[in-house]
Order: C-alpha cells, then structure tokens, then sequence
C-alpha cells in the first residue's frame, strides 16, 4: 500500500511540474516571413508608394518582409534612377520609404532574368537591394507564409 501511495505521490508531483517544463521550452513566436511582389516603377508609380507602404506597415507589426522585384519593377533597386516622386499631399518621397524600410532590415529581392534584361548588375544596386540566384528566389517565395502583389 506504501509503495502505491508513493507511486502515486511522485505521479502527482510529475504532473504539477509538466506545465512548468513546457513553458521553459516554448520559443517566441516566429515572425511571418511575407513577400511584396512588384512588378511597377514609373509606369504606376501609386502601386511602388502602396507596395513600399504596406511593406513598412508589416515590418512594424513583426513580420519579416522581403520585397521582390521584377519587370519594370528592378528599376526601383537601380541606384542611377531617382526617386524623389511623391504621390498625395504631404507624402514622404519612394527613396523615404524606401529607405525606412531598408534600414529596419527589410530586404529588396531583385529577379536575375529581369535584371539583366534591364542591364542592371549587382554593382548598380541601391544599398540592401541585391540581385537573387534562382534557388535563393524559389526558397524566398516557397518559404513565404504571404505573398503580396502590386
């Protein structure tokens, strides 16, 4: 009878500490890993504002945002093209926006094909915009818990 109360006893006591244990081992939520698709520059310059914006807006509620450009959209990432356009009334520039966002560790994500098709290589490249390899593109979008498209 003893040994039953004892058995029972540390049961007990095992189970009072299982909560205890889980919580030391739970990990701080990983942080949602999006991409912002854009495939515009000065063609529609009110989807770059929307896209850098919305971008900017994640990253301040914890998500980790990759901005992925492609078509006319890697002339955003090309140093030589300016970016002192502004869309609405008192509205920061894109190079604001786009500086904001890169500065809190956002990343721009140049497509290959679409870069050398625009003649835009690695070294014509803003600071923190680079130009993907195939696989690290695929691992990018397949990794991606949202893809967003402007």
């Amino acid at each position: 009878m003893r040994q039953c109360i004892s058995i029972v006893a540390t049961f007990a006591l095992l189970l009072a500490a299982l909560p205890a244990q889980a919580e030391d081992h739970k990990q701080a939520p990983k942080a949602q890993q999006v991409v912002v698709h854009l495939s515009h520059f000065t063609d529609d310059l009110h989807r770059c504002f929307m896209a850098l914006k919305v971008a900017g807006l994640m990253q301040t509620h914890g998500a980790e945002v990759s901005i992925f450009l492609d078509l006319e959209g890697v002339r955003l990432a090309q140093r030589r093209q300016e970016l002192a356009f502004t869309w609405g009334a008192d509205s920061p520039t894109l190079a604001e926006y786009y500086d904001k966002f890169t500065a809190a560790g956002g990343k721009v994500v140049v497509c290959p094909h679409c870069a050398k098709s625009a003649h835009v290589s690695q070294g014509g490249l803003r600071r923190n915009a680079e130009i993907a390899t195939m696989p690290a593109l695929g691992k990018l979008l397949v990794d991606a818990d949202k893809v967003m498209d402007y």
